[in-house]
């Protein structure tokens, strides 16, 4: 009998002691309610357990899970207290919001990234929410590998060091480059041709500008593509350009000049997210044309206005010409390319500063290019923000003249508003902090720009040929940034996870 007792009391006990270690690991955890989930996804990824649990592990395994996260700037663990109509979860909202029996449910949430290219945000747009019902395994490995695929997180289970290809990233990320003060109004580093390994690890991963000479020489579009070649082959084919009274392309100007400009005409919720509300890009009058037609307005050298092929895609336009072109040997099947295009003008145009969201690399074939280069990581010192567009009217019917006329209410650019050439400092007195790079580029160099580096374009044409013709190729960026934001930093691109994880060691690996 003594010794029944005796089973049934250290029976109790180790429930007790389970209870209590069940207890503890709950408590742990930091709770999410509905009212503060959307505050969590603002910043982080969220792998969030929602009691009660099917299994009395889930309490620890969570538990285990915080520790591994805690220090990690992309996941935040925790325990959500909510009704199954409030997880977001489709399969999980029947009508009486109850939960299934007996189920242990673990649900990530993504990041809810800001939409800042809209000034008007849709309804409820800030409470939307990406859910996701884990379906794994319920151990450590299984979910730390889903937390890490999912929320872009590189993790160990042991003690949440960073993986191999985690400690990569930080290293890309705290060796970027940028244009110091000693460098202003420096030279672009200039190179003959890299390998792929050092181009990656020297400029593609620092996302460093550099000019590389003599590039493009072997192309046989370098002798190929004379005017008479193009107008033989493309002359009746209708292309899409553009035209400027003065050469500029897309600079910034009051928007007093434009007719019909009133104050009032921004709706309020969108002025007040205007830094420069009174200010307009202004965007090129468009028009149709035979490519003939184009290219004598192009060698004309009395006109009163500026024509421009720009950012035309060959594909689209020319496909037979892809043949005449390659990629880069040092990017060739490394990068994801998304537009290849063509520039073609008189050689007397300037765009105005602005960056674009790829990785660039620019060929000059004829003519020469003059750019300044500013980095993206002080923001601030040009004074990044959407600006209303305008675009210009053009009449050839008269005597080629441009109107400011078509004001454009519903969309914006993000621009900066200084013009590096002639810096009004009482209005943007940052500027004066900022430092640039000026590069040069020749016919056959080719320039890599990384993403988001600010940039203002002179063309100039080729003294025997009067044109500036350059290609270009569009990919997607290794080092990407939200925008308009003075504070977001680049951030590696997880589009390219494989590059850190199995491909082009560096040499600290």
């Amino acid at each position: 009998m003594a010794s029944k007792t005796r089973t049934v009391c250290f029976l109790v006990y180790c429930v007790i002691v389970r209870v209590a270690e069940l207890s503890e690991g709950a408590s742990k955890l930091t709770h999410v309610v509905s009212s503060n989930l959307s505050q969590v996804l603002s910043e982080r990824c969220a792998l969030l357990g929602v009691p009660p649990y099917g299994d009395d592990h889930v309490p620890e395994l969570l538990a285990s899970l915080q520790l591994i996260y805690e220090r990690d700037h992309d996941v935040f663990v925790g325990q959500f207290h909510a009704t199954a109509d409030q997880l977001g979860v489709p399969s999980l909202s029947p009508a009486n919001g109850a939960y299934p029996n007996n189920q242990s449910i673990l649900v990530l949430y993504k990041r809810n990234v800001k939409d800042r290219s809209c000034l008007i945000q849709p309804p409820n747009a800030a409470h939307h929410v990406h859910a996701q019902l884990y379906s794994g395994d319920l151990s450590v490995d299984s979910l730390v590998r889903f937390i890490n695929e999912e929320c872009g997180a590189f993790r160990t289970t042991e003690r949440g060091k960073l993986t191999r290809a985690g400690l990569r990233r930080e290293r890309i990320h705290d060796n970027l480059y940028g244009v110091s003060r000693d460098e202003d109004g420096a030279e672009c580093l200039r190179i003959r041709m890299p390998n792929t390994s050092a181009f990656v690890h020297d400029y593609l991963f620092r996302s460093r500008p550099v000019v590389i000479e003599g590039a493009i020489n072997d192309w046989p579009a370098r002798d190929k593509w004379t005017m008479e070649f193009l107008l033989k082959k493309y002359g009746n084919k209708t292309v899409h350009v553009k035209l400027t009274p003065d050469g500029n392309f897309e600079g910034v100007e009051s928007a007093y000049l434009w007719q019909g400009y009133r104050r009032d005409r921004i709706p309020e919720s969108v002025r007040a997210q205007l830094q420069f509300p009174d200010l307009v890009v202004v965007r090129p009058a468009s028009a149709e044309m035979k490519f003939s037609q184009f290219l004598d307005l192009t060698m004309a050298q009395n006109k009163s206005y500026s024509v421009y092929l720009e950012y035309s895609s060959i594909p689209y336009y020319m496909p037979e010409l892809t043949k005449d072109v390659k990629e880069l040997p040092f990017v060739e099947g490394l990068l994801h390319k998304h537009h290849f295009n063509m520039w073609l003008s008189d050689g007397r145009t300037l765009g105005k500063l602005h960056f674009d969201p790829y990785d660039n690399l620019l060929c000059q074939l004829s003519g020469e290019k003059r750019l300044i280069l500013l980095d993206p990581h002080h923001n601030e010192n040009l004074y990044e923000g959407h600006i209303p567009e305008a675009v210009l009217s053009f009449d050839s019917s008269t005597s080629a003249t441009f109107h400011r006329r078509q004001l454009l209410e519903s969309t914006s650019m993000v621009m900066s508003p200084v013009d590096p050439a002639h810096p009004d400092l009482q209005r943007f007195p940052n500027y004066s902090k900022a430092s640039k790079l000026e590069c040069t580029l020749r016919a056959g160099d080719a320039l890599f720009m990384p993403a988001f580096w600010w940039h203002e374009v002179q063309s100039y044409p080729d003294p025997l040929e009067h044109r500036n013709l350059a290609v270009n190729f569009w990919y997607e960026p290794v080092l990407t940034k939200e925008f308009p934001c003075a504070e977001c930093r680049l951030n590696f691109n997880l589009f390219y996870r494989q590059l850190l994880e199995n491909q082009l060691q560096s040499p600290e690996d």
